[in-house]
């Protein structure tokens, strides 16, 4: 004969509590406060130093940028992982000049820096713009 369970008859199991989870919800930390929060983990002095520049943006706004110029600041920026907003017009020469906004790490800039000052002469005169920036 077979016979049904009733459930109010079986035996109430103890209700199991949750596991916690051995990390937590990440965290987004404010680029201020990067080198006291690599510091708190343990990274080491010298690497800090090295990584701070990869770990803080910066966003810098260029004006009367010829557009040659503009093209060579973003095609530049573009090879190291950064990105230079232009007008529209640059890429097919409409607009003969642009306002240009630089946005990147500063590792990144610095880079940019770097390759601007072996363009042409006017290239020379945006990197020191733009180390005024960094």
């Amino acid at each position: 004969m077979a016979t049904s369970l009733n459930s109010s008859k079986l035996k109430k199991q103890p209700e199991l509590k949750r596991q916690q989870k051995s990390t937590t919800q990440p965290e987004l930390i404010n680029e201020n406060d990067l080198e006291a929060e690599m510091r708190k983990i343990g990274v080491d002095d010298r690497a800090v130093l090295y990584m701070l520049d990869k770990g803080r943006f910066k966003i810098i706004k260029l004006y009367n940028v010829r557009n040659a110029i503009a093209n060579i600041l973003k095609q530049e920026m573009l090879s190291i992982g950064g990105e230079v907003a232009v007008n529209k017009g640059c890429v097919n020469c409409t607009v003969p000049k642009s306002d240009v906004i630089v946005m990147g790490t500063i590792r990144q800039i610095k880079e940019l820096i770097k390759k601007m000052k072996v363009q042409v002469s006017e290239s020379r005169e945006i990197a020191l713009q733009l180390e005024k920036g960094v």
